[in-house]
């Protein structure tokens, strides 16, 4: 019983000590000691829960499902991100629950891309193989095109004609992108184009244009046969790039020079988009000077008293013998005796000369015209010269006067009432900004102030009640202790309280085994008559004053 009384003795005093709050103090007390043991207990939440990791990410529905319907039966806490793409599981399980899932066959990858051409069996046909080829390779680009940041899924599909023997000309093959895009990005050009450059340098005989690239929403990002991939906005889209880079490289120029705000650049181009294939043939002359490509030549000579031979034939006196072989005879002879000669000569002579082949093929985009307008405030041109700003922006937009480029720099008064007014209305907006500001910070001080101030007079005055019970609690020990030392009760004497001698007893003075006697009939006595004993115990705390 001592000890039950003992251990419920700190509850006595917290629910005392609660029990002498105003109603404010209450209330304080209570938010305050709800908050500590809600604090505690998102705290100890937090602290116990496990750090996660993600086991896989980027992941289609059909694997999540899957591998969530695995962990669930093997009963491991996971957790979903990236609208179920993205599984978190705990950081110390990871590696032994990607090789249970690997092990199980998931995520399902492992059924497209060339891990199909392993499952293929020895009988299977020619145009089976040529099947699971063209889904290998499709998958394999969905999976390699899948891999950019912006690009959550995407999937191909090639079309790639047969090789005919017996046709003049083989088919060009084709390829469609279906490319689903992250919640909130889009694909650049810039990765349209890697994505053109990707498939078709895939397949054999496919070219950038021949890649139709669309996005999940069915907006056409590039269209087949649109000049390397220059679809819808494409052109127009180059186009500006080229001039806001020109027009920013001239602004620059003119901030430095003018000032901020006090001039401004505007450039208009045409690019040329067409793809020109231009082949030039070059020839040199020999050393030694020109040369005719062709020579002919014929040269004829006749010696002799013999008939000339005509036509092919000898004409004269000539007789023809076997194998119509001229036989020379007195008349043929020369008077000399020798016989009469015929010489015939042809030359026919090609001559080389150097020659030099070039071809050319131009790319898309290169400036065909552009025409640039610079207007400087009628202010700030007082202090330019003018004549030296036009050379500066002639030469700093790359003007080139032989292709028809213009040049344009005037001077004019600036309207400044509407900069000055959206100065002044940005200045007031971040004065009103600092000043919620503040107010916000001020009144968050405020209140942190008000509930520090309540909490230090909540336990100040706890405090006090505290010291004050406790010196109560001492003070009636003592004269517990004191009227412990009293007498056996007496029949209450004749003369009034008054008389009572004010002499107290100590304790010492009592015999121990007298003790609960003693304590027993003082209780008794307070219990007839608690007047008595109330100013029986005045009396002696005045004489201890005294």
């Amino acid at each position: 019983m001592g000890s039950a009384a003992g251990a419920l003795e700190p509850l006595r005093r917290v629910g005392s000590t609660f029990g002498a709050f105003t109603a404010a103090q209450k209330v304080i007390a209570v938010l305050g000691v709800a908050g500590l043991v809600l604090g505690g207990a998102m705290f100890y939440r937090w602290a116990s829960e496990p750090t996660m990791t993600p086991l896989f990410s980027n992941l289609a529905m059909s694997d999540a499902g899957a591998i969530t319907e695995q962990l669930d039966s093997s009963g491991t806490p996971y957790e979903l991100a990236d609208g179920g793409a993205t599984i978190l599981v705990p950081q110390d399980q990871v590696y032994a629950l990607r090789l249970d899932m690997s092990a199980a066959g998931l995520p399902g990858d492992a059924g497209t891309g060339y891990a199909l051409l392993d499952e293929q069996g020895v009988t299977a046909s020619q145009f089976q193989q040529r099947t699971s080829w063209q889904r290998a390779l499709e998958g394999e680009l969905a999976t390699t095109i899948g891999s950019i940041s912006s690009v959550e899924s995407a999937r191909v599909q090639l079309a790639i004609p047969e090789d005919d023997v017996f046709a003049d000309t083989a088919g060009t093959p084709t390829a469609s992108v279906l490319v689903q895009t992250r919640p909130g990005q889009t694909l650049s050009r810039t990765q349209v184009q890697s994505v053109l450059n990707l498939v078709a340098s895939s397949v054999e005989g496919m070219s950038p244009e021949d890649v139709t690239v669309v996005d999940g929403e069915g907006t056409l990002l590039s269209a087949a046969g649109a000049g390397g991939g220059a679809a819808g906005g494409l052109r127009e889209s180059q186009t500006a790039d080229y001039e806001a880079r020109v027009a920013a490289a001239l602004q620059q120029v003119l901030d430095r020079v003018v000032g901020p705000g006090k001039a401004v650049a505007t450039v208009t181009a045409d690019l040329d988009f067409d793809d020109v294939v231009s082949t030039a043939e070059e020839f040199t002359q020999p050393e030694g000077g020109p040369l005719a490509l062709t020579e002919n030549g014929a040269e004829e000579e006749y010696t002799g008293a013999g008939g000339a031979l005509v036509g092919g034939q000898l004409g004269g006196t000539g007789i023809l013998g076997p194998d119509n072989i001229a036989v020379p005879n007195a008349a043929t002879e020369a008077t000399d005796g020798t016989a009469g000669g015929y010489t015939s000569s042809s030359t026919d002579r090609q001559n080389g000369v150097n020659k030099t082949t070039t071809q050319t093929q131009s790319a898309p985009g290169a400036v065909r015209r552009q025409s640039v307008s610079v207007v400087v405030d009628t202010e700030a041109s007082r202090a330019v010269d003018m004549q030296a700003l036009q050379e500066a922006v002639t030469a700093a937009a790359g003007v080139d006067p032989a292709r028809g480029d213009v040049v344009s720099v005037s001077q004019m008064p600036f309207d400044t009432a509407g900069a000055e007014a959206a100065a002044e209305a940005a200045a007031a907006a971040d004065a009103a900004a600092a000043a919620a500001e503040r107010t916000t910070l001020l009144q968050t001080a405020a209140v942190l102030l008000v509930v520090l101030l309540l909490l230090l007079v909540a336990g100040v005055a706890a405090l006090r009640r505290r010291r004050r019970l406790r010196r109560e609690a001492e003070e009636e020990d003592y004269d517990l202790g004191a009227m412990e030392a009293l007498p056996a009760p007496v029949p209450p004497p004749a003369a009034p309280v008054a008389e009572i001698p004010l002499q107290r007893p100590a304790l010492e003075q009592l015999p121990k085994d007298s003790a609960a006697l003693a304590r027993e009939q003082v209780v008794d006595l307070a219990e007839r008559d608690p007047d008595e004993v109330a100013g029986l115990l005045r009396s002696w705390l005045t004489a201890d004053q005294r």
